[in-house]
Protein backbone atom coordinates (compact mmCIF):
# COMPACT_ATOMS: atom_id res chain seq x y z
CA UNK A 1 0.00 0.00 0.00
CA UNK A 2 1.19 3.52 -0.66
CA UNK A 3 2.07 5.70 2.33
CA UNK A 4 3.01 9.30 2.92
CA UNK A 5 6.55 9.16 4.21
CA UNK A 6 9.23 11.33 5.75
CA UNK A 7 12.86 10.26 6.09
CA UNK A 8 13.83 13.00 8.51
CA UNK A 9 14.14 11.03 11.76
CA UNK A 10 17.69 10.39 12.95
CA UNK A 11 17.88 7.79 15.68
CA UNK A 12 21.32 8.82 16.95
CA UNK A 13 21.50 10.52 19.78
CA UNK A 14 1.85 12.34 34.62
CA UNK A 15 -0.42 9.84 34.49
CA UNK A 16 -2.46 13.10 34.63
CA UNK A 17 -2.13 13.22 30.87
CA UNK A 18 -3.38 9.65 30.68
CA UNK A 19 -0.54 8.28 28.54
CA UNK A 20 -0.60 4.56 27.76
CA UNK A 21 2.26 2.68 26.17
CA UNK A 22 2.96 -0.96 25.36
CA UNK A 23 6.20 -2.81 24.85
CA UNK A 24 6.39 -6.43 23.73
CA UNK A 25 9.63 -8.40 23.75
CA UNK A 26 10.10 -9.37 20.11
CA UNK A 27 13.71 -10.45 20.00
CA UNK A 28 15.06 -6.98 20.72
CA UNK A 29 15.43 -4.79 23.75
CA UNK A 30 15.35 -1.03 23.91
CA UNK A 31 16.71 -0.92 27.42
CA UNK A 32 17.84 -3.16 30.23
CA UNK A 33 18.42 -0.35 32.69
CA UNK A 34 15.42 -1.16 34.92
CA UNK A 35 13.28 -4.23 35.59
CA UNK A 36 10.24 -4.48 33.38
CA UNK A 37 7.28 -6.74 32.81
CA UNK A 38 7.68 -8.67 29.57
CA UNK A 39 4.84 -10.57 27.90
CA UNK A 40 5.69 -13.12 25.23
CA UNK A 41 2.25 -13.73 23.70
CA UNK A 42 0.49 -10.37 23.71
CA UNK A 43 -0.34 -7.30 25.71
CA UNK A 44 -3.35 -5.01 26.09
CA UNK A 45 -3.27 -1.65 27.86
CA UNK A 46 -6.21 0.60 28.67
CA UNK A 47 -6.87 3.01 31.51
CA UNK A 48 -9.12 0.54 33.35
CA UNK A 49 -8.15 -3.05 34.28
CA UNK A 50 -11.55 -4.47 33.35
CA UNK A 51 -11.22 -3.00 29.86
CA UNK A 52 -7.73 -4.44 29.47
CA UNK A 53 -9.05 -7.80 30.66
CA UNK A 54 -11.69 -7.74 27.92
CA UNK A 55 -8.97 -7.41 25.30
CA UNK A 56 -6.86 -10.15 26.86
CA UNK A 57 -9.89 -12.43 26.83
CA UNK A 58 -10.12 -12.02 23.05
CA UNK A 59 -6.45 -12.90 22.58
CA UNK A 60 -6.93 -15.98 24.76
CA UNK A 61 -9.85 -17.01 22.55
CA UNK A 62 -7.54 -16.92 19.53
CA UNK A 63 -8.53 -13.46 18.38
CA UNK A 64 -6.16 -10.93 16.86
CA UNK A 65 -5.11 -7.43 17.92
CA UNK A 66 -8.16 -5.81 16.30
CA UNK A 67 -10.55 -8.16 18.12
CA UNK A 68 -8.80 -7.24 21.37
CA UNK A 69 -8.90 -3.50 20.67
CA UNK A 70 -12.60 -3.54 19.76
CA UNK A 71 -13.51 -5.55 22.87
CA UNK A 72 -11.47 -3.18 25.01
CA UNK A 73 -13.15 -0.14 23.51
CA UNK A 74 -16.68 -1.42 24.07
CA UNK A 75 -15.70 -2.31 27.64
CA UNK A 76 -14.40 1.22 28.18
CA UNK A 77 -17.84 2.52 27.17
CA UNK A 78 -19.12 0.81 30.30
CA UNK A 79 -16.34 1.26 32.85
CA UNK A 80 -14.99 4.66 31.72
CA UNK A 81 -18.20 6.43 30.63
CA UNK A 82 -16.91 9.91 31.44
CA UNK A 83 -14.08 9.70 28.90
CA UNK A 84 -15.17 7.76 25.83
CA UNK A 85 -17.84 5.45 24.56
CA UNK A 86 -20.41 4.61 21.94
CA UNK A 87 -21.64 8.21 21.94
CA UNK A 88 -18.23 9.44 20.74
CA UNK A 89 -15.62 8.69 18.10
CA UNK A 90 -11.95 8.01 17.57
CA UNK A 91 -8.93 7.02 15.50
CA UNK A 92 -7.28 3.62 15.10
CA UNK A 93 -3.89 2.77 13.59
CA UNK A 94 -3.41 -0.92 12.69
CA UNK A 95 -0.11 -2.62 11.81
CA UNK A 96 -0.13 -5.99 10.02
CA UNK A 97 3.35 -7.47 10.48
CA UNK A 98 2.93 -10.34 8.02
CA UNK A 99 1.72 -8.09 5.19
CA UNK A 100 3.89 -5.16 6.38
CA UNK A 101 0.95 -2.82 5.84
CA UNK A 102 -0.63 -0.14 7.99
CA UNK A 103 -4.16 1.23 8.03
CA UNK A 104 -5.55 4.33 9.71
CA UNK A 105 -9.26 4.23 10.54
CA UNK A 106 -10.96 7.58 11.06
CA UNK A 107 -14.29 7.32 12.85
CA UNK A 108 -14.17 10.80 14.31
CA UNK A 109 -17.57 12.39 14.91
CA UNK A 110 -19.10 14.46 12.08
CA UNK A 111 -21.07 17.69 12.24
CA UNK A 112 -24.79 17.21 11.55
CA UNK A 113 -26.00 17.99 8.04
CA UNK A 114 -27.94 21.00 9.37
CA UNK A 115 -24.84 22.46 11.04
CA UNK A 116 -23.33 25.68 9.70
CA UNK A 117 -20.40 27.99 10.39
CA UNK A 118 -22.45 30.62 12.24
CA UNK A 119 -24.47 28.29 14.46
CA UNK A 120 -22.56 29.20 17.62
CA UNK A 121 -22.18 32.92 16.99
CA UNK A 122 -24.07 35.14 19.47
CA UNK A 123 -27.16 36.92 18.16
CA UNK A 124 -25.48 40.25 18.88
CA UNK A 125 -21.90 41.34 19.62
CA UNK A 126 -22.84 42.10 23.22
CA UNK A 127 -24.44 38.74 24.01
CA UNK A 128 -22.50 35.72 25.17
CA UNK A 129 -23.96 32.35 26.09
CA UNK A 130 -22.56 30.90 29.30
CA UNK A 131 -21.69 28.18 28.72
CA UNK A 132 -21.64 28.31 24.91
CA UNK A 133 -24.05 25.99 23.13
CA UNK A 134 -21.03 24.22 21.63
CA UNK A 135 -20.18 22.68 25.01
CA UNK A 136 -23.41 21.51 26.63
CA UNK A 137 -26.76 20.56 25.16
CA UNK A 138 -28.04 19.13 21.90
CA UNK A 139 -26.19 21.50 19.58
CA UNK A 140 -22.88 20.44 21.13
CA UNK A 141 -23.30 16.81 20.04
CA UNK A 142 -21.72 15.71 16.76
CA UNK A 143 -22.76 12.47 15.07
CA UNK A 144 -20.98 9.63 16.93
CA UNK A 145 -18.77 7.36 14.84
CA UNK A 146 -17.57 4.97 17.52
CA UNK A 147 -19.96 2.09 16.86
CA UNK A 148 -19.54 2.39 13.08
CA UNK A 149 -15.76 2.47 13.38
CA UNK A 150 -15.44 -0.47 15.75
CA UNK A 151 -17.81 -2.63 13.72
CA UNK A 152 -15.95 -1.71 10.52
CA UNK A 153 -12.60 -2.60 12.09
CA UNK A 154 -13.95 -5.94 13.29
CA UNK A 155 -15.56 -6.82 9.96
CA UNK A 156 -12.54 -5.96 7.82
CA UNK A 157 -9.58 -6.70 10.11
CA UNK A 158 -10.87 -8.80 13.00
CA UNK A 159 -11.41 -12.55 13.24
CA UNK A 160 -14.09 -13.01 15.92
CA UNK A 161 -17.81 -12.29 15.68
CA UNK A 162 -19.49 -9.27 17.21
CA UNK A 163 -21.39 -11.12 19.99
CA UNK A 164 -18.13 -12.66 21.20
CA UNK A 165 -16.27 -9.36 21.18
CA UNK A 166 -19.09 -7.50 22.93
CA UNK A 167 -19.61 -10.17 25.60
CA UNK A 168 -17.23 -8.68 28.22
CA UNK A 169 -18.77 -5.20 27.92
CA UNK A 170 -22.28 -6.61 28.24
CA UNK A 171 -21.16 -8.69 31.23
CA UNK A 172 -19.71 -5.62 32.97
CA UNK A 173 -22.91 -3.67 32.32
CA UNK A 174 -25.10 -6.52 33.57
CA UNK A 175 -23.09 -7.50 36.65
CA UNK A 176 -22.03 -4.00 37.65
CA UNK A 177 -18.58 -2.81 38.63
CA UNK A 178 -16.84 -0.50 41.08
CA UNK A 179 -15.64 2.92 39.97
CA UNK A 180 -11.93 3.37 40.52
CA UNK A 181 -10.40 6.50 42.07
CA UNK A 182 -10.34 8.33 38.75
CA UNK A 183 -13.96 7.48 38.00
CA UNK A 184 -15.09 8.60 41.46
CA UNK A 185 -13.16 11.86 41.16
CA UNK A 186 -14.61 12.58 37.71
CA UNK A 187 -18.15 11.89 38.90
CA UNK A 188 -17.77 14.33 41.78
CA UNK A 189 -16.21 17.09 39.68
CA UNK A 190 -18.86 16.73 36.98
CA UNK A 191 -21.66 16.90 39.54
CA UNK A 192 -20.10 20.08 40.91
CA UNK A 193 -19.89 21.53 37.39
CA UNK A 194 -23.52 20.61 36.80
CA UNK A 195 -24.56 22.45 39.95
CA UNK A 196 -22.80 25.60 38.73
CA UNK A 197 -24.66 25.69 35.42
CA UNK A 198 -27.81 27.76 35.20
CA UNK A 199 -30.64 25.22 35.33
CA UNK A 200 -27.96 22.52 35.03
CA UNK A 201 -29.36 19.97 37.51
CA UNK A 202 -32.82 20.18 35.97
CA UNK A 203 -31.79 20.39 32.33
CA UNK A 204 -29.32 17.52 32.56
CA UNK A 205 -31.18 15.48 35.17
CA UNK A 206 -30.81 12.27 33.13
CA UNK A 207 -27.02 12.48 33.40
CA UNK A 208 -27.34 13.09 37.12
CA UNK A 209 -29.82 10.25 37.60
CA UNK A 210 -28.04 7.58 35.55
CA UNK A 211 -24.38 8.40 36.17
CA UNK A 212 -23.79 10.94 38.95
CA UNK A 213 -26.32 10.18 41.68
CA UNK A 214 -24.68 9.44 45.03
CA UNK A 215 -21.33 10.53 43.60
CA UNK A 216 -20.42 11.95 47.01
CA UNK A 217 -21.31 8.74 48.86
CA UNK A 218 -18.21 6.53 49.31
CA UNK A 219 -20.35 3.39 49.55
CA UNK A 220 -21.97 4.11 46.18
CA UNK A 221 -18.66 3.36 44.46
CA UNK A 222 -18.83 -0.29 45.50
CA UNK A 223 -21.17 -1.20 42.64
CA UNK A 224 -22.39 0.76 39.63
CA UNK A 225 -25.00 -0.75 37.35
CA UNK A 226 -24.40 0.63 33.87
CA UNK A 227 -27.50 1.51 31.82
CA UNK A 228 -25.73 0.44 28.58
CA UNK A 229 -26.63 -3.27 28.73
CA UNK A 230 -29.56 -3.11 26.30
CA UNK A 231 -27.95 -0.90 23.65
CA UNK A 232 -24.86 -3.12 23.66
CA UNK A 233 -27.09 -6.15 23.15
CA UNK A 234 -28.72 -4.38 20.18
CA UNK A 235 -25.27 -3.79 18.66
CA UNK A 236 -24.19 -7.38 19.32
CA UNK A 237 -27.28 -8.71 17.55
CA UNK A 238 -27.57 -6.24 14.66
CA UNK A 239 -24.19 -4.56 14.24
CA UNK A 240 -24.19 -0.84 13.37
CA UNK A 241 -27.89 -1.01 12.50
CA UNK A 242 -28.58 -1.78 16.14
CA UNK A 243 -27.35 1.71 16.97
CA UNK A 244 -27.94 3.89 13.91
CA UNK A 245 -31.36 2.54 12.97
CA UNK A 246 -34.51 1.39 14.71
CA UNK A 247 -35.51 2.16 18.26
CA UNK A 248 -32.05 3.18 19.48
CA UNK A 249 -31.65 5.71 16.66
CA UNK A 250 -35.12 7.14 17.28
CA UNK A 251 -34.36 7.46 20.98
CA UNK A 252 -31.09 9.27 20.25
CA UNK A 253 -32.81 11.69 17.88
CA UNK A 254 -35.49 12.44 20.47
CA UNK A 255 -32.90 13.10 23.19
CA UNK A 256 -30.91 15.47 20.97
CA UNK A 257 -33.99 17.34 19.77
CA UNK A 258 -35.24 17.73 23.36
CA UNK A 259 -31.99 19.56 24.11
CA UNK A 260 -32.14 21.85 21.06
CA UNK A 261 -30.05 19.76 18.66
CA UNK A 262 -30.45 19.42 14.89
CA UNK A 263 -29.71 15.76 14.13
CA UNK A 264 -31.66 14.07 11.33
CA UNK A 265 -32.14 10.44 10.33
CA UNK A 266 -29.88 11.10 7.34
CA UNK A 267 -27.04 11.88 9.76
CA UNK A 268 -27.21 8.40 11.26
CA UNK A 269 -25.67 6.56 8.33
CA UNK A 270 -22.74 4.42 9.50
CA UNK A 271 -21.30 4.20 5.97
CA UNK A 272 -20.60 7.94 6.07
CA UNK A 273 -18.91 7.85 9.47
CA UNK A 274 -15.84 5.67 8.79
CA UNK A 275 -12.96 6.64 6.51
CA UNK A 276 -9.98 4.39 5.83
CA UNK A 277 -6.91 6.62 5.46
CA UNK A 278 -3.20 6.24 4.78
CA UNK A 279 -1.22 6.62 7.99
CA UNK A 280 1.65 9.07 8.15
CA UNK A 281 5.00 7.28 8.24
CA UNK A 282 8.47 8.45 9.23
CA UNK A 283 11.30 6.00 8.57
CA UNK A 284 14.97 5.53 9.38
CA UNK A 285 16.92 2.39 8.51
CA UNK A 286 15.25 -0.48 10.44
CA UNK A 287 12.63 1.67 12.11
CA UNK A 288 9.32 3.27 11.23
CA UNK A 289 6.84 5.41 13.16
CA UNK A 290 3.20 5.11 12.04
CA UNK A 291 0.73 7.74 13.13
CA UNK A 292 -2.61 9.33 12.29
CA UNK A 293 -3.25 11.79 9.42
CA UNK A 294 -5.81 14.65 9.49
CA UNK A 295 -8.32 15.30 10.93
CA UNK A 296 -5.86 14.31 13.63
CA UNK A 297 -3.40 17.13 14.14
CA UNK A 298 -1.28 14.98 16.41
CA UNK A 299 0.41 12.87 13.74
CA UNK A 300 1.64 15.85 11.73
CA UNK A 301 2.74 17.69 14.87
CA UNK A 302 4.62 14.64 16.18
CA UNK A 303 6.52 14.13 12.91
CA UNK A 304 7.21 17.85 12.55
CA UNK A 305 8.68 17.98 16.06
CA UNK A 306 10.84 14.90 15.47
CA UNK A 307 12.11 16.32 12.18
CA UNK A 308 12.95 19.67 13.79
CA UNK A 309 14.88 17.90 16.54
CA UNK A 310 16.75 15.89 13.92
CA UNK A 311 17.62 19.07 12.02
CA UNK A 312 18.80 20.76 15.22
CA UNK A 313 20.81 17.65 16.09
CA UNK A 314 22.58 17.82 12.73
CA UNK A 315 23.71 21.39 13.44
CA UNK A 316 25.14 20.74 16.90
CA UNK A 317 28.88 20.42 17.41
CA UNK A 318 28.16 17.91 20.19
CA UNK A 319 25.07 15.95 19.06
CA UNK A 320 24.59 14.10 22.33
CA UNK A 321 21.99 15.86 24.50
CA UNK A 322 21.08 14.40 27.87
CA UNK A 323 17.53 13.37 28.67
CA UNK A 324 15.45 16.25 30.10
CA UNK A 325 18.53 18.48 30.17
CA UNK A 326 18.12 22.23 29.79
CA UNK A 327 19.24 21.96 26.16
CA UNK A 328 16.78 19.16 25.40
CA UNK A 329 13.83 20.88 27.05
CA UNK A 330 14.62 24.12 25.22
CA UNK A 331 14.91 22.51 21.76
CA UNK A 332 11.79 20.37 22.13
CA UNK A 333 9.85 23.34 23.48
CA UNK A 334 10.86 25.46 20.50
CA UNK A 335 9.98 22.62 18.12
CA UNK A 336 6.55 22.24 19.73
CA UNK A 337 5.84 25.96 19.36
CA UNK A 338 6.37 25.70 15.61
CA UNK A 339 4.32 22.52 15.36
CA UNK A 340 1.38 23.99 17.28
CA UNK A 341 1.52 27.20 15.25
CA UNK A 342 1.25 25.14 12.07
CA UNK A 343 -1.55 23.14 13.65
CA UNK A 344 -3.60 26.29 14.08
CA UNK A 345 -2.67 27.79 10.72
CA UNK A 346 -2.88 24.89 8.26
CA UNK A 347 -4.86 21.98 9.68
CA UNK A 348 -8.48 20.91 9.38
CA UNK A 349 -10.55 18.09 7.92
CA UNK A 350 -8.61 17.21 4.74
CA UNK A 351 -11.87 16.11 3.08
CA UNK A 352 -13.02 19.74 3.25
CA UNK A 353 -9.89 21.92 3.17
CA UNK A 354 -6.47 21.66 1.53
CA UNK A 355 -3.94 20.54 4.14
CA UNK A 356 -0.25 20.70 3.06
CA UNK A 357 0.61 17.39 4.71
CA UNK A 358 3.67 16.52 2.65
CA UNK A 359 5.22 19.93 3.17
CA UNK A 360 4.62 19.96 6.92
CA UNK A 361 6.20 16.54 7.46
CA UNK A 362 9.13 17.06 5.08
CA UNK A 363 12.68 17.22 6.50
CA UNK A 364 13.45 20.25 4.33
CA UNK A 365 10.63 22.23 5.94
CA UNK A 366 11.86 21.14 9.37
CA UNK A 367 15.34 22.38 8.49
CA UNK A 368 13.90 25.82 7.74
CA UNK A 369 12.12 25.91 11.09
CA UNK A 370 15.20 24.63 12.90
CA UNK A 371 17.12 27.52 11.39
CA UNK A 372 14.86 29.91 13.30
CA UNK A 373 15.63 28.30 16.66
CA UNK A 374 18.16 30.03 18.87
CA UNK A 375 19.82 27.31 21.00
CA UNK A 376 20.12 29.73 23.92
CA UNK A 377 17.06 31.99 23.73
CA UNK A 378 13.35 31.81 23.08
CA UNK A 379 11.72 34.01 20.42
CA UNK A 380 8.89 36.57 20.39
CA UNK A 381 5.46 34.94 19.95
CA UNK A 382 5.04 36.25 16.39
CA UNK A 383 8.04 34.14 15.35
CA UNK A 384 5.92 31.00 15.68
CA UNK A 385 2.45 32.13 14.62
CA UNK A 386 -1.00 31.39 15.93
CA UNK A 387 -1.68 28.70 18.49
CA UNK A 388 -4.71 26.79 19.67
CA UNK A 389 -5.73 25.02 22.86
CA UNK A 390 -8.71 22.72 22.39
CA UNK A 391 -10.05 20.86 25.40
CA UNK A 392 -10.65 17.17 24.79
CA UNK A 393 -9.83 15.86 28.24
CA UNK A 394 -12.57 13.23 28.18
CA UNK A 395 -10.42 10.85 26.15
CA UNK A 396 -9.03 7.32 26.47
CA UNK A 397 -6.35 5.29 24.69
CA UNK A 398 -5.96 1.56 23.91
CA UNK A 399 -2.76 -0.22 22.87
CA UNK A 400 -2.52 -3.86 21.77
CA UNK A 401 0.48 -5.87 20.50
CA UNK A 402 0.68 -9.61 19.85
CA UNK A 403 3.58 -12.04 19.63
CA UNK A 404 3.73 -11.76 15.82
CA UNK A 405 4.41 -8.04 16.01
CA UNK A 406 0.93 -6.91 14.95
CA UNK A 407 -0.40 -3.87 16.76
CA UNK A 408 -3.28 -1.47 17.27
CA UNK A 409 -3.07 2.03 18.71
CA UNK A 410 -6.53 3.47 19.25
CA UNK A 411 -7.59 6.76 20.84
CA UNK A 412 -11.26 7.58 21.43
CA UNK A 413 -13.16 10.42 23.03
CA UNK A 414 -16.42 12.14 23.87
CA UNK A 415 -14.40 15.39 24.23
CA UNK A 416 -14.75 16.80 27.76
CA UNK A 417 -15.82 14.81 30.80
CA UNK A 418 -19.30 13.35 30.21
CA UNK A 419 -19.40 15.10 26.85
CA UNK A 420 -22.39 17.32 26.13
CA UNK A 421 -24.17 16.22 29.35
CA UNK A 422 -26.95 14.94 27.07
CA UNK A 423 -27.84 11.34 27.96
CA UNK A 424 -30.51 9.32 26.17
CA UNK A 425 -32.73 8.19 29.09
CA UNK A 426 -33.80 4.73 27.89
CA UNK A 427 -30.47 3.31 26.69
CA UNK A 428 -28.10 5.50 28.71
CA UNK A 429 -25.91 6.68 25.81
CA UNK A 430 -23.77 9.71 26.75
CA UNK A 431 -23.40 11.99 23.74
CA UNK A 432 -20.17 13.80 22.93
CA UNK A 433 -19.63 17.55 22.72
CA UNK A 434 -17.22 17.44 19.79
CA UNK A 435 -18.84 20.47 18.13
CA UNK A 436 -16.76 22.49 20.59
CA UNK A 437 -13.61 21.23 18.82
CA UNK A 438 -14.60 23.28 15.77
CA UNK A 439 -13.83 26.96 15.46
CA UNK A 440 -17.08 28.19 16.95
CA UNK A 441 -16.34 31.89 16.35
CA UNK A 442 -13.88 32.40 13.48
CA UNK A 443 -11.49 35.28 14.06
CA UNK A 444 -12.50 35.75 17.70
CA UNK A 445 -10.88 34.42 20.88
CA UNK A 446 -12.45 31.23 22.15
CA UNK A 447 -13.15 30.44 25.80
CA UNK A 448 -9.42 29.97 26.32
CA UNK A 449 -8.55 33.39 24.87
CA UNK A 450 -7.04 31.94 21.69
CA UNK A 451 -7.74 32.59 18.02
CA UNK A 452 -8.64 29.56 15.91
CA UNK A 453 -8.33 29.05 12.17
CA UNK A 454 -11.29 29.18 9.80
CA UNK A 455 -9.99 25.94 8.27
CA UNK A 456 -11.56 24.29 11.31
CA UNK A 457 -14.88 26.12 11.00
CA UNK A 458 -18.16 24.21 11.30
CA UNK A 459 -19.59 22.75 8.08
CA UNK A 460 -22.21 20.06 7.39
CA UNK A 461 -20.67 16.59 7.62
CA UNK A 462 -17.23 17.93 8.54
CA UNK A 463 -14.98 16.41 11.22
CA UNK A 464 -13.39 18.70 13.83
CA UNK A 465 -9.64 18.84 14.30
CA UNK A 466 -8.31 16.60 17.06
CA UNK A 467 -5.12 16.26 19.10
CA UNK A 468 -5.46 12.47 19.39
CA UNK A 469 -2.19 10.83 18.33
CA UNK A 470 -2.34 7.01 18.20
CA UNK A 471 1.15 5.90 17.17
CA UNK A 472 3.00 2.62 16.51
CA UNK A 473 6.78 2.13 16.46
CA UNK A 474 7.95 -0.68 14.15
CA UNK A 475 11.42 -2.24 14.03
CA UNK A 476 12.33 -4.78 11.33
CA UNK A 477 8.66 -5.08 10.39
CA UNK A 478 7.44 -5.94 13.90
CA UNK A 479 5.62 -3.54 16.17
CA UNK A 480 7.38 -3.13 19.49
CA UNK A 481 5.67 0.01 20.73
CA UNK A 482 2.08 1.26 20.66
CA UNK A 483 1.49 4.60 22.33
CA UNK A 484 -1.15 7.27 22.77
CA UNK A 485 -2.69 9.46 25.43
CA UNK A 486 -5.53 11.59 26.72
CA UNK A 487 -5.20 15.18 27.85
CA UNK A 488 -6.12 17.55 25.02
CA UNK A 489 -3.07 19.16 23.36
CA UNK A 490 -0.84 17.48 25.94
CA UNK A 491 -1.54 14.27 24.02
CA UNK A 492 0.90 15.44 21.36
CA UNK A 493 3.72 16.46 23.68
CA UNK A 494 3.26 13.45 25.97
CA UNK A 495 3.25 10.94 23.12
CA UNK A 496 6.30 12.55 21.52
CA UNK A 497 8.31 12.61 24.74
CA UNK A 498 7.59 9.01 25.74
CA UNK A 499 8.46 7.89 22.23
CA UNK A 500 11.77 9.78 22.48
CA UNK A 501 12.37 8.51 26.00
CA UNK A 502 12.45 4.94 24.71
CA UNK A 503 13.87 5.24 21.21
CA UNK A 504 16.47 7.95 21.84
CA UNK A 505 17.33 7.68 25.52
CA UNK A 506 16.91 3.95 26.12
CA UNK A 507 14.41 4.16 28.97
CA UNK A 508 12.28 1.16 29.83
CA UNK A 509 8.53 1.50 29.24
CA UNK A 510 7.90 2.07 32.95
CA UNK A 511 10.62 4.70 33.20
CA UNK A 512 9.59 6.33 29.92
CA UNK A 513 6.04 6.91 31.14
CA UNK A 514 7.05 7.82 34.71
CA UNK A 515 9.67 10.39 33.65
CA UNK A 516 8.69 14.06 34.09
CA UNK A 517 7.14 15.58 30.97
CA UNK A 518 6.64 19.17 29.89
CA UNK A 519 4.26 20.93 27.53
CA UNK A 520 4.41 24.21 25.63
CA UNK A 521 2.56 25.53 22.64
Amino acid sequence: MSRRQSDGLRLASHRAAGLLLLYLACGCSLSAAEPETVYQHGVVAADHPLASAAGVEMLQRGGNVVDAAVATSFALSVVRPESCGIGGGGFMVIWNAEATTAIALDYRERAPLLAHARMFLPPSPDSDADPPDSRHGGLAAAIPGNVAGLCYALEHYGSLDLPTVLAPAIRYATDGFAFDASGRRNRRSTRESLQRLADGPQRFRTLDKLYLQDADDPESSERFDSPLEHVLQHIAQSGPSGFYKGEVAEALLAAVHAQGGVWTREDLNPQHLVVEREPLVITHERDAILTMPPPSSGGIALIEMLNILAACDAKLDEPRIDHNSVEYVHLLTEASKHAFADRATYLGDADFVAVPVNRLISPRYAERLAGRIDPLHTQPPETYGRRILPNDGGTSHISVIDAAGNAVACTETINTLYGSYVVEPRFGVILNNEMDDFTARPGEPNAFGLIQSELNAVAPGKKPLSSMTPTIFVRDGRAILAVGASGGPRIISGTTQVLLNMTQFGLTPEAAVAAPRFHHQ
